[in-house]
């Protein structure tokens, strides 16, 4: 790691995120292509990198995705003289610094560093206006909140919640970052897979003249996968259903969806998930509580139409005039959301609003998003 240096023509963006996560590196790799700004991404720690055991998950995780190519980074572990060092020298060398979250020790020392050393930040997260916390936690989210979002130059919202909770909070200024995946890497993937698809769909035990219902997840109570089954219990015509991943329901789910045409493959890692989610034709996140929930865009970009419950952040933005949205935890409105979106699919439609759906929500608009607030405060 080096010192401060003289500064270049362009403004030096310094990124400062908790791990390696698999969906923000494409994102990294699309700023780093443009030349408007010099972006270094500085991880606090390798988790996510290295094989890692998912509890959630209850396996081991080992991304088979180059996590690393494409943009400048630096691991804090590996700086001399240490982590605390190391953070330092990496916000004096900015000119503007993206903080992610609000709340996390580490995340409070970069806030105090940036007022320190006078460097404008910008915050990055998930979080909604309204708390999931009661009594003194809530207070504590309130001021940690209030505290960080006024002193920001910004906040980088990824759709309309969070964009709600920067505002609320009082921001400086909001900046639209939409979160996205490689939308196309989704789309290749998937229009070679449908080639195969009834063979496919075969070979898993599906009838491949059905419709197909995919769920893509942890199977765990905030994602209400058991809420899926029992909707489909419901549905008179009998439909596919394919849910894909693990955790501490799977077996739960197993016996309560013994009677249907269920497949449970497991665990699908990011290179497989664009082929596997090809088979379906309708996607469906009946979460509790899901901040974003990523796993739709590329639900979207692969061609099925979403089903989300109301308390899945990305439904106002990506699925309320696409897809279907109900209340969460209403097996009854799920169900009737099936067999509406099951009708719907096969049509072309809600596709052309997709496709645009997704243009806004395209790793590009994000990148944009992240360069337009660096220009603006760099001036």
């Amino acid at each position: 790691m080096g010192g401060s240096g003289p500064r270049g023509p362009r403004p030096r963006l310094v990124v400062i995120a908790p791990h390696v996560v698999q969906y923000q590196v494409p994102l990294y790799a699309e700023m780093a292509r443009h030349d408007d700004v010099d972006l270094e991404v500085v991880f606090l720690s390798r988790a996510g990198l290295e094989p890692y055991h998912d509890a959630q998950f209850d396996r081991t995780i080992s991304w088979d995705l180059d996590l690393l190519e494409g943009y400048r980074h630096t691991f804090l572990t590996d700086c001399s003289g240490g982590a605390r060092v190391g953070l330092a020298r990496a916000v004096r060398r900015a000119d503007v610094v993206v903080i992610h979250g609000h709340s996390q020790p580490w995340m409070l020392y970069a806030t105090g560093l940036c007022r320190a050393y006078g460097r404008p930040y910008l915050l990055r997260g998930e979080a909604w206006p309204e708390a999931n916390v009661v009594g003194w936690r809530r207070l504590v989210r309130e001021a940690l909140a209030y505290t960080s979002v006024r002193g920001a130059a910004g906040g980088l919202a990824n759709g309309s919640y969070n964009a709600c909770f920067y505002q609320h909070f009082g921001a400086k200024a909001v900046y639209s970052a939409p979160y996205s995946v490689d939308t196309e890497r989704f789309r290749r993937a998937a229009a070679g897979a449908r080639h195969g698809r009834a063979q496919a769909l075969a070979q898993l035990g599906l009838d491949p003249r059905r419709t197909t219902y995919v769920f893509a997840g942890k199977f765990i109570p905030k994602k209400r996968p058991l809420d899926l089954v029992r909707a489909v219990q419901q549905h008179p015509d009998d439909p596919n259903l394919l849910m894909i991943g693990d955790g501490p329901l799977l077996e739960q789910v197993r016996g309560e969806g013994a009677g249907l045409r269920l497949a449970l493959p497991g665990f699908i890692n990011q290179s497989d998930l664009p082929s596997i989610l090809a088979l379906g034709d309708v996607f469906v996140l009946p979460s509790i509580l899901e901040p974003w929930g990523l796993v739709v865009n590329e639900a979207l970009a692969t061609g099925l139409l979403p089903v989300v419950s109301d308390r899945v952040g990305c439904a106002p933005d990506l699925v309320r005039g696409v897809g279907e949205v109900f209340p969460a935890g209403d097996v009854k409105a799920l169900a009737a959301a099936l067999i509406l979106a099951g009708r719907r699919a096969p049509e072309e439609g809600w596709r052309i609003e997709a496709a645009r759906r997704l243009e806004t929500h395209s790793l590009t608009a994000t990148a944009r998003g992240y360069l337009d607030a660096t220009l603006a405060l760099a001036q």
